[in-house]
């Protein structure tokens, strides 16, 4: 590490999806995916990490002992302008398709930087919103299942 670290805008980070049926759901990793950039995000809440702590801790031991269980992944979280009619998030070939079809898809979130998370997942969550005097928006969630690749 050179540098002081300043840390970055978190602007410009977007999300895509393919609905390639062939990505390996355990590794995503390799071969040649479409995807399709989802259209009017706002706030994008990336998949929480996580490893439980699981207590080894025996009689004749002084100190408390861990070791760390499976690793687990909470859902991607986005807030969006809810375009009806949009591709990405239409009936036809869009989120709304995906959650009615109960279809794993691929999604990956690029960041800034470049740096790109992808991993399978469903939308488990699509709730729209039309406020009297504010615009259409829908928040969404999506539940990774298998591994996550990191570049």
């Amino acid at each position: 590490m050179t540098g002081t670290l300043t840390g970055m805008s978190a602007h410009g980070t977007v999300v895509a999806r393919s609905g390639d049926p062939n990505w390996p759901d355990a590794a995503p990793s390799g071969g040649s995916v479409n995807f399709v950039d989802i259209a009017e995000l706002e706030d994008i809440t990336p998949p929480p990490l996580t490893r439980k702590a699981i207590e080894t801790t025996t009689h004749n031991q002084g100190d408390d002992r861990f070791v760390v269980g499976i690793r687990r992944h909470g859902d991607l979280g986005m807030k969006m302008n809810f375009v009806p009619n949009d591709g990405s998030q239409d009936e036809n070939t869009g989120l709304l398709a995906a959650w009615k079809d109960g279809t794993r898809d691929i999604y990956r979130i690029t960041f800034p930087d470049a740096s790109t998370w992808i991993f399978s997942g469903f939308v488990t969550n699509f709730a729209p919103a039309a406020p009297v005097d504010d615009k259409l928006s829908a928040s969404v969630s999506i539940r990774p299942t298998g591994g996550h690749a990191f570049a």
